[in-house]
């Protein structure tokens, strides 16, 4: 098992501390930190909790409840449902939310953990089921996308899934013609001389457009 890889395809994933129990092969203790509503800040980041127990439940055993100890910048610290004299691990409140990110893995899973795919192995689910990675990075990078974000089957690399999208991803030039869009059918230039604020927009809000704004200044320097 490579642990790192491991850890980064799983917080990546993030879920509710059962689903994280499950993906590293049901290992304790391990450490985790709660976003919720996904909203990220410094008090959040300063938080984490140490699971040392899991009782999954529910449907599927998905849920359930898990203990542990609070830490506040990494020393053990009270809070409303653990006190840091507590010699017992203490149930985690709202562990079956799914705003959990795993940060470490103290302890050795005692099962398989879930597999982590590379470019080069072949899906075992889905509709792309029997084709590579790679393959369907290059022919339906929308359905990894979906993967990525809904499907509880699949771990990834997500920068190396990224870097090798990025192959796909074309440089628009002054005279390329845009084929979709309000502007669809005319160049980049037409479209840019018509709407710069459109073009902007394009570069900033779109992941597969890049734009080679070195030759649009050529057009107009005021860019």
């Amino acid at each position: 098992m490579d642990k790192d890889k491991l850890i980064k395809a799983v917080a990546y994933k993030g879920g509710n501390i059962t689903t994280i129990y499950y993906n590293i092969g049901r290992a304790l203790p391990f450490i985790v930190q709660r976003f919720p509503d996904g909203y990220v800040s410094d008090w959040y980041r300063s938080q984490h909790v140490e699971v040392h127990r899991v009782e999954p439940g529910g449907v599927g055993g998905r849920f359930g409840n898990a203990y542990g100890f609070y830490f506040r910048n990494g020393i053990r610290e009270d809070c409303h449902w653990c006190k840091k004299e507590d010699t017992e691990p203490q149930l985690i409140q709202c562990c079956g939310c799914g705003s959990w990110v795993l940060l470490n893995i103290l302890g050795e899973p005692t099962v398989e953990p879930a597999k982590i795919y590379g470019l080069q192995d072949e899906l075992d689910f889905g509709k792309h089921k029997g084709e590579t990675v790679e393959e369907v990075v290059h022919s339906d990078f929308a359905w990894i996308k979906w993967a990525i974000v809904n499907s509880d089957h699949f771990l990834c690399d997500v920068e190396e899934i990224i870097e090798e999208h990025q192959k796909d991803v074309k440089a628009l030039q002054p005279n390329d013609i845009l084929a979709f869009g309000k502007y669809k059918g005319l160049s980049l230039k037409e479209a840019f001389d018509k709407d710069e604020k459109y073009v902007l927009w394009l570069a900033h809000n779109v992941p597969d457009v890049e734009i080679d704004f070195s030759k649009l200044i050529t057009v107009n320097p005021n860019i």
